[in-house]
């Protein structure tokens, strides 16, 4: 849990200088129990304001991002082997013979807690010994920036559960590539 939990305050930290162009490391957080707060209450009926997901807003200059973001973060997932450890691939949705394969359980667990919050599913994610990556939903990826539509270090794919395309590519890269200024203001509603 400790290597979770480091990995969400790293994330925090990052969204919070981009977020503020710099300025200030503590506008987000990990949510309460990592989000586990949130769910429990929700078995019961009950909501907890801005906690679902594994990263809120600390300060409420955050709330325009966590208002539209349930964020996931993800590390690690390398099983140790007699070998060594090894590490799962972002290409094993092609070739695993897996019938579910770690990323995809990941978006998932994303892409529902996303859909109890009615806000869009990022899942922030880092392999043992990689940095970190983003995956989204890639019509809202390109409703925040078409810049990068044709960079060539992302990928794109179809989740088969739901049809829907998504893009994954470097966590520095988005935030280099995407403007705060672009989350702030409204986004036109979904289309379902």
């Amino acid at each position: 849990m400790a290597k979770g939990g480091n990995f969400e305050r790293e994330i925090s930290k990052a969204l919070s200088l981009w977020w503020t162009n710099g300025k200030r490391e503590d506008v987000f957080y990990r949510s309460q129990a990592s989000g586990g707060r949130f769910t429990m209450r929700r078995k019961t009926g009950k909501d907890t304001a801005l906690q679902g997901g594994d990263i809120t807003a600390s300060d409420s200059i955050g709330e325009p991002l966590i208002k539209q973001w349930s964020i996931e973060c993800k590390t690690g997932y390398g099983k140790k082997t007699d070998k060594g450890i090894s590490r799962w691939d972002v290409l094993d949705l092609i070739d695993s013979q897996q019938k579910e394969t770690v990323l995809e359980k990941m978006w998932a667990q994303c892409r529902r807690d996303a859909l109890l919050t009615k806000r869009e599913p990022i899942l922030i994610f880092r392999r043992n010994g990689r940095k970190p990556c983003v995956m989204l939903n890639f019509r809202y990826f390109l409703m925040v920036d078409a810049d990068l539509f044709f960079h060539k270090k992302q990928i794109q794919m179809i989740d088969d559960n739901t049809g829907m395309v998504v893009v994954i590519l470097a966590f520095n890269l988005f935030l280099d590539n995407v403007s705060p200024n672009t989350i702030r203001k409204p986004i036109l509603k979904k289309r379902n």
